[in-house]
């Protein structure tokens, strides 16, 4: 998630926890940046997979797509019931698109178990 879409859904924050939701941001920076970008994003989760773990277990690692082909995480939004259920995934074909805060919240109530 860039910071842009970060800012937006933390400002969201109230519209998530009514619907007993906690965002999770999952970056490829180093335990240490995490922190620092956590203080800006207090109703988010901001979790460090430098070391790629949960890209490649949840496959969305692109290989070679990275600064001087490195890996890189491809933008996937998961939404992930109290189960472990993954009820919706958003993988954009473009690597700069980005849902909305009110785009996210429909697919939500659209996937959510009834």
């Amino acid at each position: 998630m860039c910071m842009m879409e970060l800012g937006e859904l933390e400002k969201r924050h109230q519209d998530f926890e009514q619907r007993k939701t906690r965002i999770f941001a999952i970056s490829s920076d180093d335990p240490e940046t995490a922190r620092l970008t956590q203080k800006d994003f207090p109703h988010l989760s901001i979790v460090s997979d430098a070391q790629q773990q949960i890209a490649k277990t949840m496959q969305v690692l692109d290989s070679g797509k990275g600064p001087h082909g490195s890996d890189t995480n491809a933008p996937t939004t998961f939404f992930v019931d109290g189960a472990g259920t993954v009820r919706w995934v958003f993988r954009p074909e473009r690597f700069i698109s980005r849902l909305t805060p009110d785009e996210l919240l429909a697919a939500m109530d659209q996937h959510s178990a009834k």
